[in-house]
């Protein structure tokens, strides 16, 4: 019987990813039916195939996951500079909190261009907009899904109010949605709108700014629905203490009071842990997002992350929204998250350069909600082919993961998705990408000036 040829086989390339250990391996890859059909060296024999992409001796990399974003962001790159993150949130989210579903979809598109332009593949956007609506939700989905990017919308949720009634953390914003509401959206969109790139979550905007009965009503929807959950936690000091002071007790002895942590859960920060919120973290199985550059422009701290890997918890790494980090380059963020464990002084403790890959590969997918390795045979067929002057130039293991962590290529030129390409030779399939940069741009211009 003649073998079912591949969709795309890609030859005569350098592949590395966790099922390889980050070695190098000189060969091919093909795919069929949207996942990772075989994988050979350069002396097995290559099936056929109905488009096969010449690599020209380029890198094969794994799609990388950004495990903590906000979409919209990406409209106030390099505003409000120089304002820790109560000011900078006053600053920033004003005028975002009212973007109509036809700007959301903009910046959605715009901000997926760039990520992929980037070498991701996958993110988690903590989608928000005060009031959200359904039509903003669909507007999102809708754009990921022109892009081709594959993307967990955690829908950001929040119900407490301080004494002048007025959000807690966002005092622009007043007459919140009562809490079933809000989560009652969620389920309905999460019934309407999934799909094999898109999925929905519930995004506590962080405990602080939730009543017990939201935080608990978001961790019974995930129970019965399987949603996951995507939060800030712990992310400046401040709030910290004011956790404490109203509480009695950190975010972290609440949400697991409440029953919202779990394997399916994501914090996003973790800078400010106390050694019972490091114990609470390992033992629910939640994942620590650690967003280096953006806690640093917002001189929030920095999160401790190996005391959380000595503690067994899963770190993955986040770039946050692009008006905190300026882009979307989760390589860049990498390079931080190994770099700043250092600044005083080396110790045996700092992450080695393939932990830190898989941070942004194996758990990164963990936080989206997904489990297992990523490319390997039968995974999905999200990768990214470089140049081969942007691949390391060397064949030992250890030193080719630590080039890519400090030196990560930047700029595929070929991009596939699900085994469909979204980038081919440097260009957009699916979007016309001058003039989403035109939208984008006047958009921005409009909301910020």
């Amino acid at each position: 019987m003649t073998p079912v040829p591949a969709d795309l086989l890609v030859t005569n390339v350098t592949i590395a990813a966790p099922s390889t250990g980050w070695s190098p391996m000189v060969g091919w890859l093909a795919c069929r039916d949207g996942v990772i059909a075989a994988l050979g060296t350069s002396a097995e024999i290559a099936p056929r195939a109905t488009k096969t992409i010449d690599g020209d001796g380029g890198l094969v990399l794994p799609g990388l996951r950004n495990a903590h974003t906000h979409g919209s962001e990406i409209l106030a790159r390099g505003t409000a500079d120089g304002l820790d993150l109560g000011d900078w949130l006053a600053a920033v989210w004003p005028r975002l909190d009212g973007l109509t579903p036809e700007q959301m979809a903009v910046a959605v598109r715009f901000g997926a261009l760039l990520s992929i332009r980037c070498g991701i593949t996958s993110i988690v956007d903590h989608l928000r907009r005060n009031p959200m609506s359904d039509e903003v939700i669909e507007a999102a989905a809708a754009a990921y899904e022109q892009v081709g990017m594959r993307a967990l919308m955690a829908v950001m949720v929040r119900d407490r109010v301080g004494a002048n009634n007025r959000a807690v953390g966002a005092g622009h914003l007043s007459g919140l949605e009562p809490a079933h509401r809000q989560l009652e959206r969620i389920a309905a969109a999460a019934q309407k709108l999934a799909s094999d790139r898109i999925a929905i979550g519930i995004g506590p905007s962080a405990s602080l700014r939730c009543t017990d009965e939201m935080l608990s009503g978001v961790a019974s929807l995930s129970r019965v629905s399987g949603l996951p959950i995507h939060v800030h936690a712990a992310e400046t000091v401040d709030e910290v203490a004011d956790e404490q002071r109203d509480f009695g007790m950190t975010s972290f002895e609440r949400m697991e009071r409440l029953g919202m942590l779990g394997e399916r859960t994501a914090c996003a920060h973790c800078v400010w842990l106390k050694p019972q919120d490091i114990d609470i973290l390992a033992a629910s199985g939640s994942v620590a997002v650690h967003n280096p550059v953006s806690n640093l422009r917002l001189k929030s701290g920095v999160a401790d992350v190996p005391a959380l890997l000595a503690a067994g918890v899963k770190v993955a790494v986040g770039t946050d929204g692009a008006a905190s980090n300026d882009g979307v380059d989760v390589w860049e963020a990498l390079k931080f998250a190994a770099l700043l464990p250092r600044r005083n002084g080396e110790t045996a403790a700092v992450p080695d350069s393939v932990a830190l890959l898989d941070m942004v590969t194996t758990t990164g997918a963990t936080a989206l909600g997904g489990h297992g390795v990523p490319f390997e045979i039968g995974a999905p067929a999200d990768f990214c082919l470089y140049p081969a002057a942007e691949a390391p130039l060397t064949d030992d293991a250890n030193s080719f993961a630590a080039a890519l962590v400090l030196s990560g290529p930047r700029r595929p030129s070929y991009v596939a998705i699900g085994g469909a390409l979204v980038l081919e030779r440097g260009a957009f399939v699916h979007i016309d990408e001058a003039e989403t940069v035109r939208q984008a741009r006047h958009l921005a211009r409009e909301l910020m000036a």
